[in-house]
């Protein structure tokens, strides 16, 4: 009976160890899983790294005209609005043309008078001519005397025709005048473009000294910026930029340098530039916002990576490598940077297999999990 007894007692203490074996050797194993940390990783490749400096603007438009009367007068009709499209030579607005009429026919029945006394004096001198030739071969013959031919002389000098031509011609300037501003009552437009105010109504005086409307082509814009000193000879006029004008479009534009100053701001540090952007379905809108992109440096077929795989451990910068599923650290030496993409001159090799996600959680030796 005692020997069952200790066998059933050996028995469950057997039973007992075996399991805690079995759940120790679970434990180890489970401890070994915890270690492998989930990382995405990317082949170190060769690319064209481009550094940009983003500068910044409003947009102008290229032509802008304010249209400001030549006459003070009355405004009768108003053929626009604020948001028109115009051609150049359209009618903008009419004024009260009833006192330049009134000054254009007196300044043409003046001129008549003048061309008319003109005329008159012409055949007066002709007629004079050819009295003074008939005298003069008379005199010559000793038929008159020299008191006839000196008056024959005088008739026909041409000194009267001169005074009287010079009041013609004075006349028909005034005439021209008058003309030229009557034509001014009506006000066309200087170029094509949109209208982008209007400061007059009609029944009131328009001035000569304030801009009635304004027009603005904007077919193509400007954009007035300035750049530093230590880009402004990476840069020449003519050179194509990327332009982003969040409020017309989504994607970069493709502007173009139009005017570059070879001296920098009064009192500053920063070179005047201009830069062209081409807005043919007039999208953009004077006064919008707009960055513009400038390369400012280029490498081309040099080692690069992701920036944000690098990372600093105890003051060093340095990249994990995966071999083998275990991470190991290497110091990099970096070059150029762009934000996205960094150079590395030292430290990987083309073809090396890098973290580029789950970088911040890894020591030396980790093992990893890779996924896509």
């Amino acid at each position: 009976m005692n020997k069952k007894i200790i066998f059933f007692v050996t028995a469950i203490l057997c039973f007992t160890l075996f399991l805690a074996g079995c759940g120790k050797k679970n434990n180890v194993t489970a401890a070994k899983e915890e270690k492998l940390i989930t990382v995405k990783t990317s082949k170190v490749e060769k690319k064209d790294l481009i550094l940009k400096t983003t500068l910044s603007g409003k947009i102008k438009p290229v032509k802008e005209s304010s249209i400001v009367s030549k006459n003070p007068g009355k405004v009768m009709k108003i053929h626009v609005e604020m948001g028109d499209k115009v051609q150049k030579g359209d009618i903008l607005f009419e004024l009260d043309t009833e006192d330049m009429s009134n000054s254009m026919k007196q300044a043409e029945a003046a001129y008549n008078v003048a061309l008319a006394n003109f005329n008159r004096t012409q055949e007066q001198i002709d007629l004079a001519k050819k009295n003074y030739a008939r005298i003069k071969s008379l005199y010559e013959e000793g038929a008159v005397s020299q008191q006839q031919f000196e008056q024959a002389a005088l008739q026909a000098s041409e000194t009267q025709l001169d005074v009287v031509k010079a009041q013609m011609e004075q006349s028909k300037v005034a005439l021209d005048t008058a003309i030229s501003r009557l034509a001014d009552c009506t006000v066309t437009a200087p170029i094509s473009g949109f209208i982008t105010s209007v400061n007059i109504n009609e029944g009131e005086m328009a001035s000569s000294g304030m801009a009635a409307l304004t027009i603005a082509n904007l077919d193509t814009v400007l954009i007035e910026t300035s750049i530093s000193e230590h880009l402004i000879n990476k840069v020449h006029a003519g050179d194509d930029v990327e332009v982003l004008v969040k409020s017309a479009s989504a994607t970069p534009l493709k502007g173009k340098i139009f005017a570059l100053s070879p001296a920098p701001t009064e009192n500053g540090l920063t070179y005047p530039m201009k830069v062209s952007l081409e807005n043919k379905d007039a999208s953009i809108k004077a006064g919008m916002f707009a960055e513009i992109n400038i390369v400012s440096d280029r490498k081309e077929n040099i080692i690069t990576v992701p920036s944000d795989s690098v990372v600093l451990r105890d003051g060093n910068q340095v990249v994990f490598i995966v071999q083998n599923n275990i991470a190991k650290i290497h110091q990099v030496s970096l070059g150029l940077e762009n934000g996205k993409a960094v150079e590395i001159t030292k430290g990987v090799k083309e073809g090396d297999l890098i973290v580029v996600k789950g970088q911040n959680y890894l020591d030396e030796g980790n093992q990893v999990k890779i996924i896509e």
